[in-house]
């Protein structure tokens, strides 16, 4: 299993989600089979992805992220 962390220069679509939900750590996990996760880590917990790519695990990773955000508002306080 190979853990890198996910920045702005090498993965370009990081800093517009970090700035945007406030996530101090945003990790790619590579597997010795062919799945990846990408997971993104803020205040409110932690929230994976799963793909073939990293681009694929990247994209579910921030569905995810959006379903918490909308369900969370949804609800009245």
């Amino acid at each position: 299993m190979i853990t890198t962390i996910l920045r702005e220069d090498s993965f370009p679509g990081v800093k517009k989600v970090q700035k945007k939900f406030n996530i101090f750590r945003a990790i790619d996990i590579k597997s010795d089979s062919i799945l990846e996760s990408v997971e993104f880590m803020n205040k409110d917990g932690v929230f994976r992805g799963f793909g073939r790519n990293t681009n694929e695990a990247f994209k579910n990773a921030k569905q995810v992220l959006k379903k918490y955000y909308n369900s969370k508002q949804a609800i009245p306080a």
